[in-house]
């Protein structure tokens, strides 16, 4: 009796059978075995045996089994596995049959056929997870764990790589904490009395970090839901931690907010935290197309007056906006060749371009450039810095 083969299933060359019929057995995880099914009854873990080609067998535990229907790739296999075939590439090329007819058992076996009569068979030896490695055929897995590497989820990491996915699921587990924590707080707060007082009193003495993001999510998706006094700790909090976390939901609630107070005391917390995250963020929002996130971007810049953006604001003084115009919803006035005229409606969808004034980019523009005022000519500003530049690098050049 051969040894058995462990995957999910056993390879083995003899059997004791009851009720045998001609069945594809298919598999709970994925996949089918086609063959002469041999159901074992016993006490303990019950199996059946699936004959899939001469002398070869597979033992399948019942709890393995999804179901068994008649098979229609029995025949077509037992022809084409039919009689000793001894060439590498014929059992390769049937072992890529079996798995395309979601014959597993029989892929893996003809695989390792072709192996047996070819060693160095590579198109065989890589679907077996084999690599050429320093003269010889070694497992991939092998080769891994030898280069000091970890299995993790089906793939190989650095034990680096695996203690930060450690420490990142640590960190998640926190986070779903605190979500939860800070609802219940938060919902205590609202009610106030004395089981409010108590809550902000928790809520102030929280010191994890990993809390932010609980109190970020509370600031950014809360909508109008909270009053303006929760909202404004939430920015507090959150400016007291600092954190990546704490910096997104700042820079998100200083231009999203609908409450003006609440922006105002995101953009200030963004002042004393970090700055260049702010322009970083809101800078490239002067080339939207939504010429309200334009202005927008513009009003939370005037916190940030860095002269680095001015070019940028110059580009943003006066937006072009594409609107289409459905078809029918125009009117055409034309004149024939006779001096006739009309007026017509409908024909192809129209795309019309406005040119807009953005007010809050030019006043932050004049912020940084105080001694200059070409109002909404972007060609005279362009110019302008152009001529600046120009002195700035001829100042710069020595005498000979």
């Amino acid at each position: 009796m051969m040894a058995l083969i462990r995957l999910t299933i056993a390879f083995i060359f003899a059997s004791s059978a009851l009720n045998s019929q001609a069945d594809v057995v298919e598999l709970r995880g994925g996949g089918q075995v086609d063959g002469i099914v041999q159901r074992i009854e016993q006490e303990r873990a019950p199996y059946a045996i699936v004959d899939v080609a001469p002398k070869v067998r597979v033992a399948i535990p019942e709890a393995q089994i999804a179901r068994v229907a008649e098979s229609e790739h029995l025949s077509e296999y037992r022809k084409l596995s039919a009689g000793s075939i001894d060439d590498a590439e014929r059992q390769y090329e049937l072992a890529i049959w079996c798995k395309k007819n979601q014959l597993l058992p029989q892929h893996k076996f003809h695989l390792q056929q072709a192996v047996a009569i070819d060693p160095d068979h590579s198109k065989a030896r890589a679907a077996l997870e084999y690599v050429f490695h320093e003269g010889k055929w070694i497992r991939h897995s092998q080769l891994q764990k030898e280069r000091g590497m970890i299995s993790v989820a089906g793939k190989y990491r650095l034990p680096e790589e695996v203690a930060l996915l450690d420490a990142q699921s640590e960190v998640n587990t926190d986070v779903k904490f605190w979500n939860r924590e800070i609802a219940r707080l938060r919902t205590a707060w609202m009610r106030g009395g004395e089981k409010g007082a108590e809550a902000t009193a928790k809520l102030v003495a929280i010191d994890d970090p990993t809390a932010a993001y609980a109190m970020a999510k509370e600031l950014t998706e809360s909508g109008g839901k909270q009053p303006q006094s929760l909202r404004i700790f939430w920015v507090e909090r959150l400016t007291s931690f600092g954190n990546r976390p704490a910096l997104e939901a700042l820079v998100r609630t200083g231009i999203d907010d609908a409450d003006s107070v609440v922006r105002e005391k995101s953009l200030q917390s963004l002042q004393k935290l970090s700055p260049s995250t702010a322009i970083a963020n809101y800078a490239p929002m002067l080339k939207s197309n939504d010429n309200g996130l334009v202005r927008r971007a513009a009003i939370a810049l005037t916190y940030f007056p860095e002269p680095e953006i001015a070019l940028s604001l110059v580009d943003a003084i006066v937006t072009q906006h594409k609107r289409e115009i459905p078809p029918g919803q125009g009117m055409n006035v034309g004149f024939g060749g006779d001096g006739s005229g009309g007026m017509s409606t409908g024909g192809k969808a129209q795309v019309v371009v406005t040119a807009v004034n953005n007010p809050p980019v030019l006043a932050l523009l004049r912020q940084l450039e105080p001694d200059a005022d070409f109002g909404y000519d972007q060609s005279r500003w362009r110019q302008y810095f152009a001529d600046r530049l120009s002195s700035y690098e001829g100042g710069m050049r020595r005498d000979p």
